[in-house]
């Protein structure tokens, strides 16, 4: 059977590592995603199809995402970044495993609701802070790769606290693994949400590829 586990959150939350964890140990397949941004140093390789706006815009009309949001309604670059998952992409993952792993934002979650519902089974593991505002702030400060400017870090903030508001109520009716990573470290994490997907010891596992 076919399977999506989709992991949000706040930035900082650990949604690269739990994933990294999920490929590594269990054989989970991470198709390429997309994004309008420009590459960033710790990027990993392969990872992302960078597009310009137009052509993102372009494989939006044609119904080519399986998942897509961003920073407006309209993919234009003064409405700033944008990031999906082709539906090829997804396909060319399945073709070596059945569970494949998204990264994606809240804006995405009635998005995949229509997946599961629809007959795609879609897990949602949502990775959270018990203290939103306190934990991004840290983790961000706290961030080796990237040299988070004071700015980037405010409209995080002020992101991750809004989308809490927004998303919170119906996260809890649909998710299938919800974690606050400010309480339990990465590994208590891993075992949490292998344990709520059924995916150690169970008939989903998957082996290591």
């Amino acid at each position: 059977m076919k399977r999506i586990i989709a992991i949000l959150g706040p930035s900082g939350a650990g949604k690269t590592t739990l994933g990294n964890l999920l490929k590594d140990r269990i054989g989970v397949i991470i198709p390429r995603h997309c994004t309008t941004r420009p590459p960033r140093s710790d990027d990993a390789t392969n990872f992302y199809r960078y597009l310009s706006h137009d052509k993102y815009a372009t494989l939006l009309k044609n119904n080519e995402f399986i998942v897509s949001s961003g920073d407006g309604d309209v993919v234009k670059k003064e409405n700033g970044n944008f990031y999906g998952v082709l539906k090829k992409d997804c396909k060319e993952a399945w073709n070596h495993g059945n569970i494949i792993l998204l990264y994606v934002s809240y804006k995405d979650l009635f998005r995949l609701i229509e997946l599961n519902q629809s007959g795609t089974r879609t897990d949602i593991v949502n990775l959270t802070f018990k203290d939103i505002e306190k934990s991004v702030q840290e983790r961000l400060i706290n961030d080796k790769l990237r040299n988070h400017s004071e700015e980037d870090i405010t409209r995080r903030i002020k992101c991750a606290v809004e989308y809490e508001a927004k998303y919170g109520k119906a996260i809890l009716r649909y998710v299938t693994s919800q974690v606050y990573t400010d309480v339990l470290g990465i590994e208590d994490t891993y075992q949490s949400v292998c344990n709520d997907l059924g995916l150690i010891g169970g008939e989903n596992e998957q082996q290591p590829i």
